[in-house]
C-alpha cells in the first residue's frame, strides 16, 4: 500500500530520485534544489512511499500575489530557480503547487492525483491561505505547431476531456485555467516554452 507524507532531509536522495525519472533532464530538479525546499518549508513537500522506497514526490511554497505580477514571468523567477529560497513568503496568501514527480515503480496506481489531492487538502487548512495556483505543461503542444496556445487550450478530445493529458489532469479534478505565459520556461521544448497557470478551489 502506498503511503503518503510529508517530506524530511532523509527523503533528498529518494525525491532526486523521483525527479529524474519522471521529468525531463533539462526540467528536472536538482538534489540541491530539492533540499533547499525541504529546508525552506518542508510542510509543503511531500512524498508517496511504496515498501519502503519513495516513489512519488511533490513540491509547493506560499507566496503573493505581487510575485505573480512582474512580467514576464519565467519558473527561474518564481521558485528562485527552483529553491523557494528568496520566493516562499512564511505569510503568503497563496499555495503555489510547483510541481509533482511520479516514477516508474508508482505510475498506473493515481499516486501523482492523490499527492496534488494531499497538497491541496493540506493547503485549505492553513490559515492565510486565500488562493491555490500552479503552472502546469502543455506537454503535447510541440505536436501541433500550427496552432496558437490559445487554439491548443480549446482542443477536446472525442470524449469532450481537454486534450492535452497534464492540462487534462488538472482539469478534470477541479482546477481551471487561469492565463498562459510564453518564455515561462525555454528549454522545455515539449510546451514550446509556455507555462499555463491554473487555480484550485481554496
Amino acid at each position: 500500500m502506498i503511503t503518503y507524507r510529508q517530506a524530511t532531509l532523509d527523503d533528498v536522495d529518494g525525491m532526486a530520485e523521483v525527479e529524474a525519472a519522471s521529468w525531463p533532464r533539462s526540467l528536472a530538479a536538482s538534489r540541491k534544489a530539492i533540499a533547499d525546499r525541504v529546508s525552506v518549508f518542508a510542510a509543503a513537500q511531500w512524498v508517496a512511499v511504496l515498501d519502503g522506497r519513495i516513489i512519488g514526490a511533490a513540491f509547493a511554497q506560499r507566496i503573493c500575489l505581487q510575485q505573480l505580477q512582474t512580467t514576464p514571468l519565467t519558473y527561474e523567477y518564481v521558485t528562485d530557480h527552483g529553491t523557494f529560497r528568496k520566493t516562499h513568503l512564511s505569510d503568503g496568501p497563496i499555495y503555489q503547487l510547483v510541481g509533482v514527480g511520479v516514477a516508474p515503480a508508482g505510475q498506473g496506481m493515481g499516486c501523482g492525483r492523490a499527492l496534488i489531492d494531499r497538497q491541496i487538502e493540506f493547503a485549505r487548512g492553513i490559515d492565510g491561505i486565500t488562493r491555490i495556483l500552479g503552472f502546469t505543461r502543455p506537454v503535447r503542444f510541440h505536436q501541433f505547431p500550427q496552432l496558437s496556445i490559445e487554439e491548443y487550450l480549446k482542443r477536446r478530445s472525442e470524449s469532450g476531456h481537454v486534450a492535452d493529458p497534464v492540462l487534462s489532469f488538472h482539469l478534470d479534478s477541479g482546477a481551471r485555467l487561469v492565463s498562459s505565459h510564453a518564455d515561462f520556461r525555454p528549454n522545455d521544448h515539449e510546451s514550446r516554452g509556455y507555462g499555463i497557470l491554473i487555480e484550485y478551489p481554496a
